[in-house]
């Protein structure tokens, strides 16, 4: 998924959502982002505690919108879908 993709299908959710990554069977929060080692995309980064749609576009700002996002396991991102069991939606790309 390219980053200017998810910006404009985010674009009226909550800043506050929470970022989730889905494995084949596991939902993991996204802690952070870093840049894949042969290229100039980037690949989640699971940990405890999920970031907010907010601190993913603020750290983003200044990259390409061409920027591509990699799960954990180096596989694309090809979309995603909300949890709304939660008072802000929750974001979990696939």
């Amino acid at each position: 998924m390219k980053f200017i993709d998810l910006t404009e299908l985010t674009h009226y959710m909550s800043p506050k959502s929470r970022l989730f990554w889905q494995s084949e069977a596991d939902i993991v929060p996204v802690a952070n982002v870093k840049f894949a080692t042969t290229s100039p995309n980037l690949v989640l980064v699971p940990g405890d505690k999920a970031m907010t749609l907010s601190q993913l576009t603020t750290r983003l700002q200044d990259m390409s919108p061409e920027t591509q996002l990699f799960s954990p396991d180096a596989q694309p991102i090809f979309g995603f879908h909300l949890q709304l069991t939660t008072a802000e939606p929750e974001i979990i790309l696939k």
